[in-house]
């Protein structure tokens, strides 16, 4: 992360991308986060069956932001129950300043055009959510023509450090992603 560039972590999305596509005949593309962010931009571009996009990064909060949550006591006291600051803090001091710098820059180049989207679209964003407003995903949803948009009450930016959130999305993905397969 101290020398790749956004646009080197994009064509590693696109070439994987590339690489499954010469091997199967279906593809869906689950992005989370930033990945969200690539995962849109390459469904703008190449065939994609379906495209399911968790907490898509089009946004950040600042903290500055904080009070456009409309965040409760509740929601606070939630987010103190789960520890999640000292579960990201080892992993927040080894990514470098410029990485943060790099991630501003990509998805200010690949967030427009998510209107040309024609894959079925599963946007899932949590409404506990402190990194990216989940706001943001309520217009993104209105943007995509095929698009279906799940709000996780209580689930924080990072599903995967609560069992409960965690569940509740692997579900809600793998329905969407399988339910005309029967």
């Amino acid at each position: 992360m101290k020398s790749a560039t956004g646009d080197e972590w994009y064509e590693e999305a696109l070439n994987a991308y590339r690489q499954l596509k010469q091997r199967v005949d279906r593809v869906h593309i689950i992005g989370f986060s930033m990945g969200g962010v690539f995962a849109s931009h390459i469904a703008q571009h190449e065939p994609v069956d379906k495209l399911v996009l968790i907490a898509p990064a089009f946004e950040h909060i600042k903290l500055s932001q904080l009070n456009r949550l409309n965040l409760t006591p509740r929601h606070f006291s939630e987010h103190m129950k789960m520890k999640l600051y000292q579960k990201i803090k080892k992993r927040l001091k080894d990514i470098p300043f410029r990485a943060y710098q790099e991630f501003k820059t990509i998805v200010e180049t690949k967030k427009d055009g998510v209107e040309n989207i024609q894959s079925q679209t599963l946007i899932i964003h949590g409404t506990l959510d402190l990194l990216v407003p989940y706001e943001a995903s309520v217009d993104l949803a209105e943007k995509i023509p095929n698009a279906t948009l799940e709000l996780i009450e209580d689930a924080p930016h990072l599903f995967a450090f609560t069992d409960r959130n965690q569940l509740e999305l692997n579900i809600t993905a793998e329905r969407f992603l399988f339910n005309d397969e029967k």
